[in-house]
């Protein structure tokens, strides 16, 4: 009878132990995974789905999943979609280019598929396909974009543009706004 009770006061020590780790183990993730859970959900099939109908609402020729203001922690990687529509004033275009930049900045870079370019000074890269193709008025590509925020990025609010211009433009002159006929503007918020 003795023996019986101490494995059972044994047991519930350990029982209570393994909860009391279990609890923190998971407040823990609890912390972490709503971040992992963010990244990606800009890119899913809902926000696509949303950013097609703002396209039937509205004029605009570039959207994108990416929300105006977030809130991302250091070392995230975020996945979104930029939308382009070819409109009535393109119609001699088929091919578009992409290039971002800083909301104050006169000039903005080309990413690209293999290697992500940086913005400004604040360290945050950019990765996507910098040339679309759209035949038809009033179609829409969809691209997939990845914003990368190193560990090593200052927490501060950023601001970003991406433009969309003819091919065959300079980059240079895109982001001038003479051959830009389209931008995006969103705010990311490192904490």
């Amino acid at each position: 009878m003795r023996g019986g009770l101490q494995v059972s006061v044994g047991f519930l020590i350990i029982m209570v132990v393994s909860a009391l780790v279990l609890i923190f183990i998971m407040g823990w993730l609890g912390q972490l995974f709503p971040q992992l859970t963010r990244i990606g959900e800009y890119a899913t099939a809902q926000a696509e789905q949303q950013m097609m109908n703002e396209f039937a609402e509205t004029t605009d020729v570039i959207l994108a999943t990416i929300p105006y203001k977030e809130k991302f922690s250091p070392g995230s990687e975020v996945y979104f979609k930029i939308g382009v529509k070819k409109t009535e004033e393109v119609d001699e275009f088929d091919f578009f280019s992409l290039c971002v930049g800083t909301m104050e900045s006169t000039t903005c870079k080309t990413p690209s598929e293999l290697s992500p370019i940086q913005i400004g000074n604040s360290g945050i890269e950019f990765k996507f396909t910098p040339i679309t193709k759209i035949e038809n008025r009033g179609a829409i590509d969809l691209l997939t974009a990845i914003m990368t925020i190193p560990a090593t990025v200052q927490p501060g609010i950023y601001g970003f543009k991406i433009y969309v211009c003819p091919a065959q433009t300079e980059m240079q002159t895109c982001s001038g706004l003479r051959n830009s006929y389209g931008e995006f503007d969103f705010i990311v918020e490192v904490k």
